[in-house]
């Protein structure tokens, strides 16, 4: 296990080939990283001969057999990388050659650039590298045959993959796009130069699970795994351990894998990553005790307690519901579901494991997953409008272990609300709602967007005319009675701007309604009558034309928009919200 000191273009002589083991790290490098790496070689190009030594790094290895086939342990991501830089010079260095210039003197330029396909990409029709499994047919045709007709990429790597030789295409032929900083044909050849003439140095394993146990050792030392590369490197190393057939049970894993990793793609367009679904997954295993960077709090805590016969089994189940999770998750983003949407927009992280449990319990039962996310809502909706520092996840815990029916999910949800000592009870609801400009004002869209349906499901011409936000032009949140600035006269029909009305009315939920932005920019701080009529006649908002209902008269029998008013308005949609936030256990059952 003596270090060995080589260069680069000896590390890829001849026969020599290289895989990714099913353990390591898909392509993880992204812009900063190419970035850097080609920085790297230009400075190199600058030095002196005598000082020109670039050190390429440490590289782990496995040799698999004698006929010079090894898998990376270490440094994957540079010898990646500079594989997918040899196949970006080869295409720009043919494209000059098509245009007639002669890339080395004495030698035809189609030779030429073919020496080097051989050295790096392929020899004898078998490739020099052959990437992580799951990205292994992508790399090989996009990369080590250049082929450019290839299908979207499929999982996040071999979105990388794709973008890294985009990357240095275009970095290495500025012509199309910025002139005075092309590369000669010289320079681009320097580079290379320096790539193969690159120092390293290369260390060989002979054990497979000292290989494996490596990977894990120098990559906790480096660049962070995600949370899920750490999970099959883990689970790798127990099957060389307690498998009797490590081949195959790796085969297994690496389907199973490949498909998590498809579905990560997928997700990622929801702005949803892998280790969050991971841990949602987790949680709704091991409750919301679980810490994930905690090896007395995590799966490996439950996996050491598993007798040494049933390890392996216990690895099958575990990945096999890791990857229904992942479509499970899927097929909640996709769901045609006002209460999925409605959780979306809450936005309140602690109800995802709830839902990957769900599925697991109902999974194809759409009628059954609605009541629980109905169920969800309401306390997602109570806790993004308290803001409480409350401890939500503890309060949760018990509800989710004892979750196997929505009976006693709702049942559980609905003691944590009633509960006197809860931060999520009614009480606290109504708080909020008295200062909920100053203490959520982000919610109050949410909450008036489903005020509206509710107006509208209530009159015969409007009922089933469903509203979303969306239906008016750039919605805003107004103060009925105008927020004034320092100094500025208040307008008629509204009361005395004393320190009771700052403090309980003005920014109460009674004082808010949605508006389109061009209405609010006219309304601004006009008189109340002249507001009125600008609601009237807008048409759309049912919260709008209904404001004349709460109002008050003054002694000339002039329509104001006053404390009592506001309180009575302000009465009215509390009594919505708690209807509508609440658990009616046998509707909801």
């Amino acid at each position: 296990m003596t270090p060995n000191k080589t260069h680069i273009r000896k590390f890829f002589k001849g026969s020599e080939q290289y895989t990714i083991p099913v353990y390591q790290r898909a392509y993880s490098w992204v812009e900063k990283h190419w970035n850097a790496f080609l920085e790297d070689l230009k400075e190199a190009t600058k030095a002196t001969q005598k000082e020109n030594h670039y050190f390429f790094g440490n590289v782990l290895l496995e040799k698999q057999n004698d006929n010079g086939v090894s898998d990376i342990i270490d440094g994957q991501q540079r010898i990646t990388t500079i594989i997918i830089f040899v196949r970006a010079l080869c295409n720009v260095l043919a494209l000059r050659a098509k245009n007639g210039e002669i890339l080395k003197d004495n030698m035809d330029n189609d030779k030429f650039i073919k020496g080097i396909e051989e050295v790096y990409l392929i020899y004898g029709g078998k490739p020099k590298l052959e990437a992580v499994e799951y990205d292994s047919v992508y790399f090989r045709k996009l990369i080590i045959e250049n082929n450019e007709k290839l299908r979207e990429p499929e999982t996040p790597s071999q979105k990388r993959i794709k973008n890294a030789k985009k990357y240095f295409e275009e970095e290495l032929d500025k012509a199309n796009k910025d002139k005075s900083k092309v590369f000669s044909t010289k320079e681009l050849l320097d580079m290379f130069k320096v790539v193969e003439d690159a120092e390293l140095l290369e260390t060989e394993f002979d054990n497979p699970k000292d290989s494996v146990l490596m990977f894990e050792l120098q990559n906790n030392r480096g660049e962070r795994l995600t949370n899920m590369e750490k999970l099959k490197s883990y689970f790798s190393y127990q099957i060389y351990i307690y498998s009797n057939n490590v081949s195959s049970q790796l085969k297994v894993m690496t389907d199973m894998f490949k498909e998590i990793y498809r579905k990560i793609n997928k997700l990622e367009r929801y702005g949803i990553d892998e280790d969050s679904i991971l841990n949602y997954f987790n949680i709704s295993k091991f409750g919301f005790s679980y810490r994930e960077n905690d090896d007395t709090k995590n799966y490996k805590k439950e996996f050491k307690k598993i007798p040494n016969d049933k390890k392996i089994s216990w690895i099958d189940k575990y990945v096999t519901e890791l990857q229904n999770a992942f479509c499970d998750f899927e097929n909640f983003q996709t769901l045609d579901s006002v209460y999925k949407e409605r959780l979306d927009n809450l936005n309140v992280w602690q109800i995802y494991p709830f839902i990957i449990k769900a599925y697991t319990l109902f999974r194809g039962k759409i009628d059954k997953l609605e009541k629980v996310f109905e169920s969800l809502e309401i306390i997602a909706f109570r806790h993004a409008l308290i803001k409480t520092r409350g401890d939500l996840p503890s309060k949760l815990n018990s509800v989710l272990m004892d979750f196997n029916s929505i009976e006693n999910l709702t049942n559980g949800l609905a003691d944590i609300c009633s509960n006197e000592k809860a931060h999520w009870k009614d009480q606290k609801v109504k708080d909020s709602l008295k200062q909920i400009f100053t203490t959520n004002w982000d919610i109050v869209p949410y909450i008036l967007e489903r005020y509206e349906n509710y107006l509208r499901s209530r009159e015969t011409i409007t009922r089933g005319q469903s509203f979303k936000l969306g239906d008016i032009s750039n919605p805003q949140r107004e103060h009925i009675a105008p927020q004034t600035e320092k100094n500025e006269e208040i307008a008629s029909g509204y009361c005395e701007y004393d320190d009771e009305f700052k403090e309980s009315y003005l920014h109460c939920i009674g004082n808010l309604a949605l508006i389109s932005q061009p209405q609010n920019g006219y309304n601004g701080n006009r008189p109340f009558a002249e507001k009125l009529e600008s609601y009237k006649e807008q048409g759309l908002l049912r919260q709008l034309t209904e404001i004349e209902n709460f109002t008050s008269k003054d002694d000339n029998g002039r329509l104001r928009w006053d404390k009592e008013a506001i309180n009575k308005r302000h009465k009215e949609l509390e009594n919505f919200v708690l209807e509508t936030w609440s658990f009616k256990i046998k509707d909801i059952l």
